[in-house]
């Protein structure tokens, strides 16, 4: 399963932006966000100030938790339509 780090502003609270969670430090990013053996990783996991640096270090972004809340969350990225390709197809011949 993907996991991203989402950021949702405090004074709105909208999605401000999300950051997936490369598989090489997944186990420890899980871990430092408290789940648990027992989870099924599918809820929202909330990061307080403390997790959220150690998280944003390890990541390598800076967090602003006065600005922002912060969240791991699952992610299922869409799949590739091949939209994009079949534009480029298209229009291959002008300049």
């Amino acid at each position: 399963m993907t996991y991203r780090v989402v950021s949702y502003d405090r004074s709105t609270e909208r999605m401000k932006g999300s950051l997936i969670v490369p598989p090489g430090v997944l186990e420890q990013v899980k871990s430092i966000a408290g789940f648990q053996s027992h989870d099924d990783g599918l809820g929202e996991y909330p990061l307080d100030e403390e997790q959220i640096r150690h998280v944003a270090s390890i990541l390598g972004f800076s967090a602003e938790p006065d600005r922002f809340y912060y969240c791991i969350e699952p992610y299922d990225p869409p799949e590739d339509s091949g939209f994009q390709e079949r534009i480029l197809a298209a229009h291959a011949d002008e300049p």
